[in-house]
């Protein structure tokens, strides 16, 4: 049995250490898994352990994580992102989500990209404490042909 202070001291470091390393990884694999472009310029997105879909992408320049959702009617930024981009600041709107009602406002995206599509002038609606993962929203995704096949989503540009 360990009762010396430094031999527990380890023991803890060693455990906590352990499940840190763990759980990163864990996470890490959850929030952006491997995406992949294929030469037809399609885009496949596998499906996170949570059951999501997300990837990487940019707004402006800025690098952002994107869950594609389909039950969000637009591309929904959080507001301290929109204030460091500078976006025009327009309507008020109200918007109903998984948590309730939220104040936000509209705005233009100049830029959206999501290798290999780029989008311009792309209409979001932007809302306060949203955090790092911004909704694709299907202002975007109705642009393009969708399929889910393999656990994966796979996204084509309409012809």
């Amino acid at each position: 049995m360990l009762r010396s202070t430094p031999a527990l001291i380890l023991l803890w470091l060693s455990v906590l250490g352990g499940g840190y390393w763990l759980f990163s990884g864990l996470l890490a694999e959850r929030q952006a898994p491997a995406v992949r472009i294929a030469g037809d310029g399609s885009l496949t997105i596998p499906r996170s352990a949570d059951g999501h879909y997300r990837s990487s992408g940019s707004i402006a320049g800025q690098r952002v994580l994107f869950m594609l959702d389909t039950g969000a009617t637009s591309v929904t930024i959080d507001q301290a992102l929109a204030e460091r981009l500078g976006l025009p600041r327009g309507t008020r709107v109200t918007t109903q989500t998984a948590n309730g009602s939220v104040e936000g406002y509209e705005t233009v995206l100049p830029e959206l990209d999501l290798p290999p599509f780029r989008l311009e002038q792309v209409r979001a609606i932007v809302v306060p404490h949203l955090g790092d993962e911004l909704l694709l929203g299907m202002n975007v995704l109705n642009r393009f042909d969708i399929l889910l096949r393999d656990g994966a989503m796979v996204l084509e540009q309409r012809k």
